[in-house]
């Protein structure tokens, strides 16, 4: 019985810490896109990463890396993925509160749109 007790008790633990994380995860993200979705963009891309489904990028006047959530758009864009179109010395560009990147690659012109994400 005592085994029982601990163990149910273990589960109930690892339950929250499971809880726990997934709200912090939650706030991480939504913070993340608020400094995204607010920012106004213009410059070179010196870092890019790819992030579960998101993208990480840093321009080369900002030091702040961001991130953000490209849908794939198969009628502007020819099914070019962001994360992983875009390289270093590319450009991007867009105002604050757009819901649309521009990514310029070689005179070529990809928008972009993103994932909204709500706290």
């Amino acid at each position: 019985m005592k085994k029982v007790i601990i163990f149910i008790g273990f589960l109930t633990l690892l339950g929250c810490f499971i809880f726990v994380g997934m709200i912090y995860q939650n706030n991480k993200v939504a913070e993340e896109f608020d400094l995204f979705y607010a920012s106004s963009l213009s410059g070179r891309i010196v870092k890019t990463d790819k992030y579960s489904r998101g993208a990480n990028f840093v321009l080369d006047n900002n030091p702040k890396q961001l991130t953000f959530y490209p849908y794939i758009d198969k009628t502007s864009n020819n099914n070019n993925v962001f994360q992983y179109l875009a390289k270093p010395g590319d450009s991007i560009y867009k105002p604050a509160y757009s819901d649309r990147l521009l990514l310029i690659k070689s005179n070529k012109v990809y928008a972009y749109t993103f994932q909204k994400i709500k706290n």
